[in-house]
């Protein structure tokens, strides 16, 4: 009975509660990227860094609408960057525009990789960073 109350209850944290504050190599990611979207408005694009992907799947989805029942449309690891028009959400769902990769999941750097995506990401799972 414990194994199905603790699956029950993994499912339904579906959003993480805090924001990933960590160092991966040369990477470090500095808290939830829509944290500081309002900050700098002037902007309506916004480069964010996957983040809190450590628990089972360990990837991103990005959706094809907003919402989790929307089909994926791709998956993305920890530390891609993620560019997302900030003027385009609804609720926690923000238009991503476009992808690319310059680090690895250990965060050491790498050639840079295009990731072309057009979708939907629930802002909980991107970071702003400093690399």
């Amino acid at each position: 009975m414990l194994k199905f109350a603790f699956a029950v209850g993994a499912v339904l944290m579906a959003a993480p509660a805090m924001s990933e504050t960590a160092i991966y190599g040369e990477v470090e990611l500095t808290g939830l990227g829509r944290d500081s979207w309002p900050l700098n408005s002037g902007f309506a694009s916004h480069n964010a860094m996957v983040c809190n992907v450590n628990g089972p799947d360990g990837f991103l989805s990005i959706r094809s609408g907003p919402g989790s029942d929307f089909k994926a449309a791709r998956k993305l690891k920890r530390l891609a960057i993620v560019e997302v028009d900030d003027s385009e959400r609804r609720g926690h769902w923000v238009r991503a525009v476009n992808a690319y990769r310059t680090v690895s999941t250990e965060g050491r750097s790498v050639y840079p990789k295009e990731l072309p995506v057009q979708g939907w990401v629930h802002d909980g799972y991107l970071c702003d960073f400093i690399h």
